[in-house]
């Protein structure tokens, strides 16, 4: 079985990212690995967590007006489902707020990317939204592979 990114986090206290990867089956035999790194990322995976704050806003129903550049997406975490393999996903973030110092903390529900079987009519992840969670999976990938702020650092050391 493949690898999957199961979780990407981002930390503004110590600047770190964190990435797990997961192989086989979380409910049988897996192998997680989890790397966490300090190296700043490229601006493409910031863009990738700030692409999903309208989705956020979707998701928990939060008008377009409510906390205007005040909300930050911290992290992903990715799930799939033992019997359907059907994936699903809930954001975590933070809200500034003018009311007190520490920020308010959300989690969305889980929400399957997809039905768990076919004539159920349960909430899912909006499709436009599943696309921006690939998105960073993408870019969690890169990074990993070396891409960051300062640009890809084996791009150099293979050419």
């Amino acid at each position: 079985m493949a690898k999957r990114i199961a979780k990407i986090k981002q930390s503004s206290k110590d600047k770190s990212i964190t990435i797990i990867e997961s192989e086989g089956s979380e409910f049988t035999d897996s192998t997680e690995t989890k790397y966490v790194r300090y190296a700043d990322p490229h601006p493409d995976f910031i863009k990738a967590f700030e692409a999903l704050v309208p989705h956020v806003r979707t998701i928990l129903k939060w008008p377009i007006s409510y906390a205007l550049g005040d909300i930050r997406v911290t992290g992903v975490t990715i799930s799939e489902s033992e019997e359907t393999y059907v994936e699903g996903a809930v954001i975590t973030g933070l809200v500034t707020l003018d009311t007190t110092d520490s920020p308010f903390s959300f989690n969305t529900p889980h929400l399957p990317f997809d039905q768990y079987a076919e004539g159920n009519v349960a909430k899912t992840m909006p499709e436009d939204a599943i696309e921006a969670i690939r998105a960073l999976q993408n870019e969690a990938r890169e990074y990993l592979k070396g891409k960051r702020a300062q640009g890809d650092l084996f791009a150099a050391v293979a050419a």
